[in-house]
């Protein structure tokens, strides 16, 4: 049993006059002698000021440990070694991901930022290390800087703190961006040029069967899109009830749907392109309502699936599942060769990549045998999986090893001896 005479004072008085400590806290230094106090004053019972106090007090806590670790990101970024002997690539950012549960681009921005934090921005550090800003601060200022030189970084950073304790991130953010446009004399065009390079479209799954689409474009692209999204949407039919911005959403996707039919478009893996929907066969056939799986989102309504599921246009391909087992059952074609079959079972199967936290389609990546071939490895499902060029890579070449298991799961093991864990889609 505990015994409270051995307490620090701290966690005495935290116990008999919390308000009193979560004041304090809210205004001390971080750091480990206050997260002990704070984490034993019970939010229910003292009143709003100190509640109010206790949420100053945890963000501030936040902050340090974020400021901390910045350091450790700092100290691993470019510190890997040539594991396996066979390559030089750095594979920092495949450590960091799978450790912290990340995609392999966002450890690479988590790295990025720990790296310029403390290599180039210490005033930045020292506000983040007493709680004075938050990370998103602190990493909106590290994203900014990255073009500049030193001497150039030093005078936005000390431009830009000068106001930030008492500053939203929004707020923030725009002095920032105020600053580097002071400090960047370059031309408009050359500005222009280089944020081209930057130009992307971003599809993020919501909740009930929707999307969001997002795109990054240059201003007279969007213009020409929008120009012809307006003149299409601008026509009703009788009866009409749907908005403009509903039938600006439905002539997009019907611009698209047309481009899909062009038999010029590239092929992958033996196949058109085509969006695959896999439904078992009685959700098919209504004897019941099970999720289907739509490829790039995920799970969707029966009633959703079924009409996308019998679409003969062309635009979708069917995989059909034993609603039991969750095993293949069907894909949709009429004849295939062996060695396509099995290439479309594995691609059906595992959906993407199966590298830890790697989301890109199976059917853009390589197929891989889990066992060497010319080390007697066979060329079966069990055998294969899928993927993308750079941890295919990863896998022969940096000391990455992986074995897949009887329940379809894929245990990997690091190069630093850790091991992770992907399991198969929910559908399998």
């Amino acid at each position: 049993m505990f015994d409270p005479s051995t307490w620090p004072p701290t966690i005495l008085d935290a116990l008999t006059a919390p308000a009193d400590v979560a004041a304090w806290a809210a205004t001390a230094t971080p750091g480990a002698a206050v997260v002990a106090p704070l984490a034993v004053i019970d939010p229910a019972r003292v009143d709003s000021a100190a509640q109010i106090d206790l949420l100053v007090a945890y963000e501030r806590q936040i902050a340090w440990l974020h400021a901390a670790q910045q350091r450790v990101l700092a100290e691993l970024d470019g510190s890997a070694m040539d594991w396996s002997g066979k390559t030089s690539i750095d594979y920092t950012q495949e450590q960091v991901g799978a450790a912290l549960r990340l995609s392999p681009g966002h450890a690479a921005d988590r790295l990025a930022v720990g790296r310029t934090l403390v290599e180039r921005l210490p005033a930045t550090m020292q506000l983040l290390d007493s709680g004075e800003i938050t990370y998103l601060h602190a990493k909106r200022l590290a994203e900014a800087v990255v073009p500049f030189d030193a001497k150039t970084t030093g005078q936005i950073e000390e431009r830009v703190l000068r106001r930030a304790t008492t500053q939203t991130v929004g707020q923030f953010s725009a002095s920032v961006h105020r600053a580097v446009i002071a400090a960047d004399p370059r031309r408009a065009e050359q500005r222009h040029a280089d944020a081209l390079t930057e130009r992307r479209v971003v599809f993020t799954p919501q909740p009930d069967g929707m999307t969001e689409l997002w795109a990054f474009l240059p201003a007279d692209g969007a213009a020409l899109i929008k120009t012809v999204l307006d003149s299409l949407a601008s026509t009703k039919t009788p009866g009409e009830t749907r908005t403009a911005d509903q039938r600006r959403a439905d002539v997009l996707i019907d611009v698209f749907a047309r481009v899909l039919g062009d038999p010029n478009l590239p092929e992958h893996h033996g196949h058109r392109p085509s969006i695959h929907i896999t439904i078992a066969a009685s959700t098919l056939l209504g004897c019941d309502e099970l999720p289907a799986d739509l490829e790039g989102y995920g799970p969707i309504t029966a009633t959703m699936a079924r009409p996308i599921a019998t679409d003969k246009t062309g635009t979708w391909r069917r995989l059909l599942t034993d609603p039991a087992t969750g095993q293949l059952l069907e894909y949709g074609r009429a004849t295939y060769r062996p060695p396509q079959n099995l290439t479309d079972h594995v691609i059906a199967r595992d959906k993407t990549c199966v590298f830890p936290q790697c989301r890109r389609p199976a059917r853009l990546c390589d197929l891989d045998h889990g066992e060497d071939w010319c080390t007697g490895g066979d060329t079966c499902e069990h055998n294969l999986h899928p993927l993308c060029q750079r941890h295919h890579y990863a896998k022969h070449n940096a000391g990455w090893t992986v074995t897949r298991q009887a329940d379809g799961s894929y245990h990997w093991t690091a190069p630093t001896g850790h091991t992770y864990t992907v399991h198969p889609p929910e559908d399998s």
